[in-house]
């Protein structure tokens, strides 16, 4: 028979959880509450956190990291920039396979970049992309030569849909549309005349089904400056760079309801910059001649309000610390993107295009790869896995 000293030691020892207990097999009463969530509460938590932050969690356990990267989960939780699509400049390409690559900048399921489950998907262009979905120009290789439609359509999920002819004649289109916001999106066209000037803006959206035709009210004459323009659609506007007949660079936005108009000049009058949404503003990135005339930077401003139409330097560094060089006239060089989630910025240089990454926090230069052989138009690529009534086919 013990004595009621050695039962108690007994009894204190029965009390005292094991160092090799692991944490999976200790009482609900010792967990903590991250670990008593069940995995839908979690990724009901986890769908509310931006997508940056969402990236940190998979290491808080080995548990989280399968809960996050579940193809089950897919649907509900924020993504992240998985790469860009882009052109070909290799016949075979364009004869044998699809016109359209991929290049990665991180880890994500492999893209399927063939686009079969588009009818003729080897007779069309990409436009544009907007927050996983992508603006494509189908050409049907059975009607009159040049006739073609637009077709909105999600790699995701395989899902399109084929959009009513709007009436225009324009060579400009893009896509509005923000899944945060509206479970819809829009498709703006820029109206040209004959002499380049924007006469107007026809945009559909895919609640109602139908174009709208707005006459330009900025005011003034604008153009398109650049061959490839960057369209950024953010807070329920589209964003672009024109040209005044005054010779003025500015930028030029409409509201999707062909109501608001706005037009605000760059900033510190720089020309040829280049326009991007990042962390839920619009940032503008260029090349700028120092106060004493004698060393270009990288300048990044961000625009505070639309109201004040006052931007904000964020970032300024010395060419010669990214390009290696005091001028930026490198062969090559071609902006690509800001990361939407971070202070990242993409841009290609030399004649073998190399695909840099340059880090605005650490101030530090990667290269991620070659892109020979490709073509612009670079379209960022965020997945987007849910289903949306706006696609069928």
């Amino acid at each position: 028979m013990a004595s009621p000293a050695e039962s108690s030691r007994r009894r204190e020892e029965d009390r005292t959880p094991s160092p090799s207990r692991s944490s999976s097999s200790r009482p609900s009463k010792c967990r903590t509450a991250a670990e008593r969530l069940t995995d839908d509460l979690l990724v009901e938590v986890l769908s509310r956190v931006p997508a940056k932050s969402l990236c940190r969690f998979k290491c808080v356990s080995n548990h989280w990291l399968s809960v996050i990267d579940h193809p089950d989960h897919r649907k509900k939780l924020p993504q992240t920039l998985t790469g860009f699509f882009h052109g070909s400049s290799n016949l075979e390409d364009w004869i044998l396979e699809s016109p359209v690559l991929f290049t990665s900048v991180s880890p994500s399921p492999p893209m399927d970049t063939s686009f079969a489950f588009l009818p003729n998907h080897q007779q069309f262009d990409l436009l544009d992309s907007c927050y996983g979905l992508l603006l494509c120009r189908l050409y049907n290789v059975s009607a009159e030569v040049g006739k073609c439609h637009y077709v909105v359509c999600n790699p995701a999920t395989e899902k399109w849909v084929l959009l009513p002819d709007s009436g225009q004649d324009s060579v400009n289109a893009c896509l509005g549309f923000n899944p945060a916001l509206s479970s819809h999106f829009h498709v703006f066209e820029l109206v040209e005349e004959q002499d380049n000037y924007i006469s107007g803006v026809a945009v559909y959206s895919s609640e109602t089904g139908v174009w709208v035709y707005k006459e330009n009210r900025w005011n003034k004459r604008v153009m398109l400056i650049e061959l490839q323009p960057s369209f950024v659609f953010l807070n329920g506007y589209l964003h672009f760079q024109v040209d005044g007949h005054d010779f003025s660079r500015y930028l030029a936005v409409v509201d999707t309801d062909g109501e608001t108009w706005m037009n605000f000049s760059v900033p510190g009058g720089l020309l040829n910059g280049f326009i991007q949404h990042s962390q839920g503003r619009l940032h503008y990135a260029n090349f700028q001649r120092d106060e004493h005339g004698g060393v270009f930077r990288l300048v990044v401003y961000v625009l505070e309000n639309y109201q004040s139409k006052e931007w904000t330097l964020k970032h300024s560094v010395e060419t010669s610390y990214i390009l290696g060089r005091t001028d930026y006239c490198i062969d090559g060089f071609d902006w690509i993107a800001i990361h939407p989630e971070c202070n990242l910025i993409f841009f290609t240089i030399g004649q073998e295009l190399k695909l840099m990454c340059y880090n605005m926090d650490r101030r530090q230069l990667k290269v991620i790869c070659n892109l020979e052989g490709v073509t612009p138009p670079y379209l960022s690529y965020v997945p987007l896995y849910a289903e949306l009534e706006a696609l069928h086919i």
